[in-house]
């Protein structure tokens, strides 16, 4: 390239290729995190660039003009080639670290106690952990691999590695003490600020899980459920609400993944047998290329073999 032909900036090319393919601008926002306003910035640059339009704008979107439709294939094959070198390059001089995305929940519940074992394997392997309800970036400087609930964007990779159940859990002593018939009132429901990061839900479970006797007043259980729900305490985290259940406080609604160990250790237990299965599942979320690089290849294989273990 001539270094006095300067080139529009990389974010003006994606807007476009995002704005053909979702066919507006504010669902290519939404698909690139940023505002309308902001592609619409991005877009005016790349026209004021070429001078010409690439978009006609009407009631029902976005469409591309000729000039457009000639661009987006060239352009996208540009993007490719470019992220293709720009990720191996990052591969080669980066395969001995390796940074990974996690909730709270499956941090606390799972991985820390499994981490140190991987570790172990691999000692010369750094691993970077990222650990938040952010979503996360899988740009050059971002994440390598991501573990979260449900299925990712379609240019990703997502493995699933469980089929969770939903169900309720208490302290030993509590599951003792339970009377043989609405035993779900016998105790708080408790909850915590971040349950919809699980899709832990008490209302859900309840009208899906809970059958009531032919005789059972409805309504009426409808509506002190309801008021238990309300009131029930609230905690910051999903580990401080079951670290609150360990005490006896009450039940947690919890997915099966992340108590494996209490109830291997006994320190909570099973308190009913209605559950059901999880709508949305923990996957390995990663970009096709990524796993060319050795440590994220050796991380897949651990997480999936260690995620078989009972």
């Amino acid at each position: 390239m001539h270094p006095d032909r300067s080139l529009p900036p990389l974010p003006t090319l994606r807007a476009f290729c995002a704005i053909a393919h979702t066919g507006g601008f504010g669902r290519a926002a939404e698909q690139l995190h940023l505002t309308q306003t902001a592609v619409s910035h991005q877009m005016a640059q790349l026209e004021d660039w070429l001078g010409a339009r690439l978009f006609d704008r009407g009631r029902h979107g976005a469409r591309l003009t000729p000039l457009g439709e000639r661009l987006l294939p060239q352009v996208e094959r540009a993007l490719e080639l470019l992220d293709d070198a720009l990720w191996s390059a990052r591969t080669k001089a980066d395969e001995q670290s390796l940074t990974l995305s996690v909730t709270p929940e499956f941090f606390s519940q799972w991985l820390s106690a499994r981490l140190p074992d991987f570790c172990a394997l691999y000692p010369a392997i750094e691993v970077k952990l990222v650990v938040g309800y952010r979503v996360p970036d899988f740009g050059a400087n971002g994440v390598d691999l991501a573990i979260w609930l449900g299925t990712s964007h379609r240019d990703l990779v997502s493995e699933p590695f469980w089929h969770d159940e939903e169900f309720a859990v208490s302290s030993p002593g509590v599951a003792t003490r339970l009377p043989k018939r609405e035993a779900l009132r016998a105790a708080p429901l408790l909850q915590y600020r971040g349950a919809r990061h699980t899709a832990l839900d008490w209302q859900r479970w309840y009208e899906q899980s809970i059958v009531l006797p032919d005789n059972a007043d409805r309504a009426a259980f409808d509506k002190e459920m309801g008021a238990a729900i309300a009131s029930g305490p609230i905690y910051e985290s999903f580990a401080e609400m079951l670290e609150a259940c360990r005490r006896g406080e009450g039940f947690a609604l919890v997915r099966s993944s992340l108590v494996q160990d209490d109830l291997r250790a006994g320190t909570l237990v099973r308190c009913f047998v209605e559950s059901m299965p999880a709508a949305v599942n923990y996957a390995l979320t990663y970009r096709p290329g990524i796993m060319g690089s050795a440590a994220a290849k050796c991380f897949r294989n651990w997480l999936m073999a260690s995620a078989r273990t009972p």
